[in-house]
């Protein structure tokens, strides 16, 4: 499939900055150049995807990972987005429009399908040479990808009797103006701000203190072998009003336990009378050149055992885990909306680096 677009970036620069490059499907020649792509532009915005194009993948995975995703998607590695892309992975290069000049690669639009079903949800991502972000506008590319959307969400209702009905996800970081404008025009709005946050294990004294000994009736340990049933109804217990849909199921936190960036040492677990109350879990980086790095994925506390102190005693002990086995740094993300959150990070030595925003609209 071939997509045309041509359109004008404004009145003033319409005869100047009019683009006509054609889009077209990803095909399997086109990896090292859409590598190379990727690359440059997450090199000029200063910014990583959690996957990289290694050289002995012949699947461009890393184009449909969204710079700086949330959650357990941080630090993805290849064989966790084959788990979650699934099917997918059969027609791949329908996931992806490439816009090419006779030399190279000039734009990508890449879509990813996080749920499916009646509520399905796609994530709408794109990356442009930095030498050509004066000419390429994104309204065409999020036009395109929105299309593209479509396209696939009515494959994929097909014969179920019912519309093809979905939700579009765009992210990024700090948009400049002809991004948010055409984010709107394409009914996209902003509805969640996600802080990124980190924390110098080095610079903090919290990270030597032990909290071993816990609160009174509750055991602070490890986590082990056969709590993902209970793991699993305790993450979705603390997180049942969490904007997002942070929710697992057993067979979904069992294929990331199985992922070598599982450390059940620094998958921390509160018990009160042998049920789980609180969960805080990280994961080191796998990334070459991030060594020393983690990930805080999830913290949280049932809702009967919320301001006991439950979770400052498990960042505590966290912290101090991470650094006796030599991380210098961790990271997270979190909903900026969470003030009580935020100022448990920020007493825990963590400082705010960038802001996610989030936008959604309808696809279909």
């Amino acid at each position: 499939m071939t997509v045309s677009c041509s359109s004008y970036r404004s009145e003033e620069s319409q005869s100047k900055n009019r683009w006509a490059i054609k889009l077209r499907d990803y095909q399997s020649g086109d990896r090292p150049g859409l590598g190379r792509l990727v690359d440059r532009a997450d090199r000029a915005d200063g910014v990583d995807r959690p996957l990289l194009a290694v050289a002995a993948d012949d699947l461009p995975l890393f184009a449909l990972a969204p710079r700086y995703p949330l959650g357990l998607e941080r630090g993805l590695t290849g064989a966790e987005a084959r788990g979650r892309l699934g099917s997918c992975l059969e027609r791949i290069s329908g996931h992806i429009l490439l816009a090419a000049s006779d030399s190279s690669l000039d734009a990508c639009i890449a879509v990813y399908p996080v749920r499916s079903g009646s509520d399905a949800l796609w994530m709408l991502d794109w990356v442009v040479d930095p030498d050509q972000r004066t000419v390429i506008p994104v309204a065409d590319l999020l036009s395109a990808g929105l299309g593209r959307i479509r396209l696939l969400a009515a494959e994929a209702t097909q014969g179920s009797g019912g519309a093809a009905t979905c939700t579009v996800e765009a992210r990024g970081l700090d948009e400049d103006t002809d991004t948010r404008v055409a984010l709107g025009i394409a009914g996209l709005t902003a509805v969640r701000t996600f802080a990124i946050l980190a924390c110098n294990l080095m610079e903090t004294s919290i990270a030597e203190e032990s909290s071993s000994g816990g609160l009174e009736g509750i055991l602070l340990r490890s986590y082990r072998a056969g709590d993902a049933p209970a793991w699993a109804q305790a993450v979705n217990l603390a997180f049942a009003e969490h904007w997002g849909d942070i929710s697992y199921t057993e067979e979904s936190w069992g294929r990331h336990v199985a992922s070598p960036r599982f450390r059940n040492t620094l998958s921390l677990v509160m018990e009160a009378r042998g049920a789980i109350v609180g969960i805080c879990h990280c994961t080191p980086s796998l990334k070459a050149g991030e060594q020393g790095l983690a990930h805080l994925h999830i913290l949280g506390v049932h809702p009967n055992f919320r301001r006991r102190g439950l979770g400052y005693c498990l960042m505590r002990e966290a912290l101090r885990r991470l650094r006796q086995d030599g991380f210098t740094r961790v990271e997270l993300d979190m909903d900026s909306l969470n003030s009580g959150a935020l100022r448990l990070y920020r007493q825990l030595g963590f400082q705010q680096q960038a802001a996610i925003t989030i936008y959604r609209g309808r696809g279909a």
